[in-house]
């Protein structure tokens, strides 16, 4: 497997986690009013999922190859931060 196919799978796979964050993001929205502690908590614990993720995404390829992986994602990005505002 390529350098560019090994990358394409790996933003795949973020794009997938990023689809899973926001779901797990729906259901605690529709059981936990937002002052209450688990639904900060909760928060908390998806924006640092979601940031971990990022950091390991560019700790495995060069900066440069992910900036480009990313705009190519932005717009999907945009769509899901109405959703899952990190």
């Amino acid at each position: 497997m390529g350098q560019e196919e090994k990358l394409e799978e790996t933003m795949e796979n973020y794009r997938n986690i990023r689809e899973s964050l926001t779901g797990l993001y729906e259901i605690i929205n529709i059981n936990f009013n937002e002052n209450n502690f688990f639904h900060q908590a909760a928060m908390d614990n998806l924006i640092n999922l979601n940031n971990n993720i990022l950091e390991l995404l560019r700790n495995s390829h060069t900066p440069r190859e992910i900036r480009i992986k990313l705009r190519e994602i932005e717009f999907d990005e945009k769509q899901a931060e109405e959703l899952f505002p990190l």
